[in-house]
């Protein structure tokens, strides 16, 4: 009779235990980089690991397909398989022992190629810089860098967002020598193409 109760209650506390619910959905997901395209987003209470997922249209995790091959046990996600040039749309969702999470909100971003594809060039007149690129395919608005020496975008400072034209007129700088980068920006607001460098400009 003992050992029928002991078993009895081990079956009990089993059917206990898968009655637990899954983990709430990831929040925060957000796109940090488009070369290659990365994702991060808040770490959820009691997930075990996350599962990524991609497609080429906007809607629910219907319209995706799972990206990762094994379990994700971070917070953070590079989508190197992603073509340059195409919009992607993604979502995550948690895993714990009870099951799967709802899914997280929805991020787009588009690759950015390996490499600069467009030249930007200026010349320089008095007291102001004029530079022109060439337009970029996707791009709806550009984003001008400046630095004072020859350096990567991200030790420039952005001096102009939000251009719909492929000019622009830097004004009234002091004497120096100047260097510019371009960054294409698509329609989501994410930049993903940067021009090579101009060459120094002087003042």
């Amino acid at each position: 009779m003992k050992s029928m109760f002991l078993a009895c209650l081990a079956l009990v506390l089993m059917v206990f235990a898968g009655c637990g619910t899954g983990p709430d959905a990831p929040s925060g997901l957000t796109v940090t980089s488009q070369s290659p395209i990365t994702l991060s987003w808040t770490a959820v209470s009691g997930a075990k690991n996350y599962n990524v997922y991609r497609g080429t249209t906007s809607g629910g995790l219907s319209t995706k397909t799972r990206l990762n091959t094994s379990d994700i046990t971070t917070t953070t996600y590079p989508d190197t398989t992603a073509a340059a040039g195409t919009t992607y749309y993604y979502q995550v969702t948690a895993v714990n022992s009870d099951g799967v999470s709802a899914a997280s909100n929805e991020v787009s971003a588009v690759a950015q190629s390996s490499g600069n594809t467009f030249t930007v060039t200026g010349s320089a007149s008095g007291s102001q810089i004029v530079l022109t690129w060439s337009a970029v395919s996707g791009a709806v608005t550009y984003n001008v860098w400046r630095g004072t020496i020859s350096a990567a975008i991200t030790n420039k400072i952005k001096i102009q967002s939000g251009l719909t034209a492929t000019t622009f007129t830097d004004t009234g700088l002091a004497s120096g020598t100047y260097y510019y980068q371009v960054e294409a920006v698509n329609s989501s607001g994410i930049p993903f193409q940067v021009s090579t460098e101009s060459s120094g400009l002087s003042i």
